[in-house]
């Protein structure tokens, strides 16, 4: 099976078990909308989070939401490890990182 088959089987894997785990995953192409968000690299699968309006309702333009991000980094770790996947945290930028098994 080619790489590229390997990693599309992989992002749906990773989709499913996050919305069997309660999230709602937005399309990583989507130019709006919030929420979590799942794409495919060329070595991995990338789950990232963008934040709704809602949270910041001031407008803040240096909102980071650090407090979140680490809880939800954690919780994520904790759901992909758990379910058999390679998933590493990327501190830089807050993403999680999810390999194709070797």
């Amino acid at each position: 099976m080619s790489d590229e088959i390997l990693l599309q089987n992989l992002l749906g894997d990773v989709c499913q078990t996050l919305s069997r785990a309660g999230f709602d995953i937005a399309s990583a192409s989507a130019e709006e909308g919030a929420g979590l968000r799942v794409r495919q690299e060329p070595d991995a699968v990338v789950v990232g989070w963008v934040p709704a309006d809602q949270l910041d309702p001031a407008g803040r333009m240096d909102a980071e939401y650090e407090g979140i991000r680490t809880a939800l980094r954690q919780a994520l770790l904790e759901i992909l490890t758990q379910a058999g996947f390679s998933a590493q945290a990327d501190r830089s930028s807050g993403e999680v990182r999810v390999n194709q098994p070797d």
